[in-house]
């Protein structure tokens, strides 16, 4: 069988590089540039495996969603978690449980500290960087399996102005624009905003109502400020408002849907259940140019704001279920200080230090009558993160085409958490705990530019995943808490593109070693649900991870994306809530084979502009949403397809298009566990924009 599967990928590598060593044309690969290692370069120069989306990409694709970005990166899975926010899945490497995510969501350079920051909706992108592997040297915790980066617009020095409308599926309008303007020399102003509003793909087998509506608004300032030519002040102000979030988890859990045959028919008897998120950011980047390098200086406050009601009645063993917050507030405060230079000579460098504090408070609500006639839970919580770290970034010319690299951050993290309640498992004194750690981090690299198109790169890194407390007691007498989970990657690369930037092909092998990994078991025992976080397993992750982009005429374009991992299993597993064994068990959220592929096609209409076509293409094989693996909480191997069409007007600006997403109409899930969450059926939208 791997034989097989070994001779399979090969051989679609070899018809992709034929295809593209066939081609005969004029036409040139869009060059990328990205600040995936914190410096500005071609993404094509970047000795690890990345993969970009431009904000035309996104824009033309209407992806406002982070769950449809999964749709677009192979080997990325993004699972809905409702109150809770959004669970990420990179090559394998997820989060079971414990503090933060596996995968560190960025905006503007600004790490996100709370899934619900990461959850919130996208516009006005300049472009995504999705980073693959561990990235705790430049990025520090939390950043286990890679980072994904979201790139905001930045202001232009000359007056635009641009506004879209579009009408979809479910009677869902949306709306957005953007305006640039320059204030004076060396100030300028982007204003962007985004509205939407509709009905729900989620229908309610009790009353008709409908739930999980694209109901949200955003809106963006951003200000650029260059008093000299060694000074740049870039602000960024916005504020996000989502309340059609999660109304996808009202679906119960997809053993006991109201129909097997309808997976968007939900059974909900609450009266007026709603989710609501709010986000405010604001971020300040301050460059200035020394004698000895670039100083940057990233100052960032951070605020989301929950409220939730929502009908937990996954199972009959939950039925009257009600869970809410009321509120929950994260409040997150962060400076990164960074001084690189030696661009262009035999040594490049980068030193750095950074500060976080967080504080989330919480009112939880947790009723299930037919477990307990009494509240299960009915707390207030308080959970305080500090953490510092030093780092530094070091690239070697050993000769002019071999290059060396070693990086190392120190981390240094400090957790209190604090409750009080009066429900069945709440703690009915006040409790007051507190832990810290420290932990290093590093890589070492090898980079060998075999031609000016091909760069050969070999690197060992190391990522960890923030330890944690909780106030649950141990039999012992101590609290329970967890250690950091680690994670050591080994990684072999090859990048290279034609010489006349026809294509780029770009592929990688990779071999994950994890120790101490976080794992969450939630389970009813004697009538309570009880949720305990162990350090309970070890697991292997390889795999092989390919792209290509091609132009194959001046017309037509191919991108193409495939991740294989055949082994991807905990390989040890022992946790206190269960005497079962789950070594050998697939990892959650993780499957074997993942691709994209997308054909393009543009056509100038003599004068009167250019259409534009674009037909793609997402499968993912069948995966396991628990480590249990069990049968009820299988995704079945599934594809997507979706469809594009623009008309660019020549001379006046306009532009008309019109999208269909998930034509076949294909049954998926977000989330399997005691609810579910059901992926969107067969969407369409067309609509209309100027440019000024």
């Amino acid at each position: 069988m791997l034989n097989t599967r070994c001779r399979q990928l090969l051989l679609a590598v070899c018809l992709i590089f034929a295809g593209h060593v066939a081609t005969a044309s004029d036409a040139a690969v869009e060059t990328v540039i990205v600040t995936a290692r914190k410096v500005t370069e071609n993404a094509q120069d970047v000795p690890a495996s990345l993969q970009v989306l431009t904000g035309d990409r996104l824009a033309a694709a209407d992806l406002t969603r982070l769950y449809e970005l999964q749709f677009e990166i192979p080997g990325l899975t993004v699972t809905n978690l409702g109150l809770f926010g959004a669970g990420f899945s990179l090559r394998g490497v997820t989060d079971e449980g414990g503090n933060g995510l596996a995968i560190a969501s960025h905006l503007n350079g600004v790490y996100l500290g709370t899934a619900n920051l990461a959850l919130a909706r996208m516009f006005d992108l300049q472009r995504i960087e999705v980073l693959k592997g561990p990235q705790g040297t430049l990025y520090g915790r939390n950043a286990t399996g890679g980072a994904i980066n979201f790139h905001t617009r930045p202001p232009a020095d000359q007056f635009g102005a641009a506004f879209e409308a579009a009408r979809g599926s479910f009677d869902t309008t949306r709306l957005e624009g953007n305006v640039d303007i320059p204030v004076r020399d060396g100030v300028v102003v982007r204003l962007a905003f985004i509205g939407s509003e509709g009905d729900g793909y989620i229908d309610n087998a009790v009353d008709g109502r409908e739930f999980a509506e694209a109901d949200f608004w955003g809106a963006r300032a951003s200000v650029a400020i260059a008093p000299t030519d060694a000074l740049s002040v870039d602000i960024m102000i916005e504020r996000v408002e989502d309340d059609g979030a999660a109304g996808e988890l009202w679906s119960p859990n997809v053993e006991f849907l109201p129909d097997p045959n309808d997976i968007h028919l939900t059974r909900v008897t609450q009266p007026d259940p709603d989710l609501t998120v709010t986000n405010d950011i604001a971020t300040a980047n301050v460059a200035y140019q020394t004698g000895i390098g670039t100083l940057h200086a990233v100052t960032a406050f951070a605020d989301n704001h929950v409220r939730n009601l929502d009908d937990c009645a996954g199972s009959p063993v939950l039925e009257g279920c009600i869970r809410g917050v009321r509120p929950s507030t994260y409040r997150q405060w962060s400076q990164e200080l960074r001084l690189s230079g030696g661009g262009g000579g035999a040594v490049d460098w980068l030193l750095g230090a950074y500060a976080f504090d967080a504080r989330q408070e919480s009112e939880f609500f947790l009723s299930a009558p037919r477990l307990n006639p009494n509240p299960i839970n009915d707390y207030s919580a308080t959970a305080d993160e500090r953490a510092y770290a030093a780092f530094g970034q070091l690239r070697y010319a050993a000769t002019q085409r071999l290059r060396l690299s070693v990086g190392a951050r120190f981390s240094f993290e400090e957790n209190t958490v604090a409750d009080v309640g009066s429900g069945a498992q709440d703690n009915g004194e006040a409790t007051h705990v507190t832990d810290s750690w420290d932990h290093p981090s590093w890589r070492l690299g090898l980079e060998f530019a075999a031609t000016d198109v091909q760069l050969l790169y070999a690197s060992i890194a190391t990522g960890f995943k923030s330890g944690g407390i909780t106030t649950e007691r141990l039999p012992t007498g101590g609290f329970d808490g967890f250690d950091p989970e680690q994670l050591t990657a080994f990684e072999l690369g090859v990048k290279s593109a034609a010489s006349s930037a026809r294509w780029t092909v770009n592929a990688a092998a990779f071999y994950y070693d994890f120790d101490d990994l976080q794992v969450s078991t939630i389970a009813i025992v004697q009538n309570t649900i009880v949720s305990v976080i162990d350090n309970a397993a070890r697991a292997e992750i390889y795999g092989l991870d390919t792209s290509a982009n091609v132009q194959l005429t001046d017309a037509l374009e191919l991108d193409a994306g495939l991740v294989w991992i055949p082994h991807r299993e905990y390989t040890e597993f022992d946790t206190m809530m269960t005497i079962e064994d789950f070594s050998g068990n697939d990892i959650r959220r993780a499957p074997e084979w993942a691709s994209t592929a997308a054909v393009s096609w543009s056509k100038p209409l003599a004068r009167l502009g250019e259409l534009r076509l674009r037909l793609g293409f997402s499968y993912r094989f069948h995966f396991f949403f628990t480590k249990e693996n069990t049968a009820d909480t299988r995704q079945t191997s599934f594809g997507l397809w979706n469809l594009e069409a623009r008309f660019e007007s020549a001379a006046s600006g306009w532009y008309v298009f019109a999208s269909g997403r998930n034509l076949t109409d294909a049954d998926y899930f977000n989330q399997m566990l005691i609810q579910s969450s059901p992926g969107y059926p067969r969407t369409w939208e067309a609509g209309v924009g100027i440019r000024i």
